[in-house]
């Protein structure tokens, strides 16, 4: 009788472990497609920005937000990289480290003006 109390105890501890899990996984899920979204749009902004900086002719300010988009894009792809791994899905993983490589690169082509 013991070991059957023994095992519905732990079979409940594992029940609610689990649905604690997911639980956690969600809204870690919702907070990186969240934060993906923000900074996806910041980054967008930020290049348009800077593509305008470009066209006047000031290209200090334009490097400087080029690099800010760069950042934003980097934080943002990670973000959905994160997402994309709690919810189980890898297939296009390698597509979004291209986009981060990408970020990357338009943040450092500004990088010697600063340097």
């Amino acid at each position: 009788m013991k070991s059957i109390i023994s095992i519905i105890i732990i079979c409940l501890t594992l029940v609610f472990n689990v649905q604690n899990s997911l639980a956690d996984n969600e809204e870690n899920f919702e907070m990186f497609m969240s934060q993906w979204n923000e900074k996806k749009e910041l980054a967008s902004n930020y290049l348009l920005k800077a593509e305008e900086q470009f066209k006047a002719g000031d290209e200090l300010s334009a490097c400087a937000t080029q690099k800010e988009a760069s950042e934003y894009g980097i934080d943002a792809t990670k973000a959905l990289i994160y997402a994309m791994e709690i919810n189980g899905t890898t297939d296009s993983l390698e597509n979004l480290q291209a986009g981060l490589n990408k970020w990357k690169e338009i943040g450092e082509v500004c990088g010697s003006i600063f340097n």
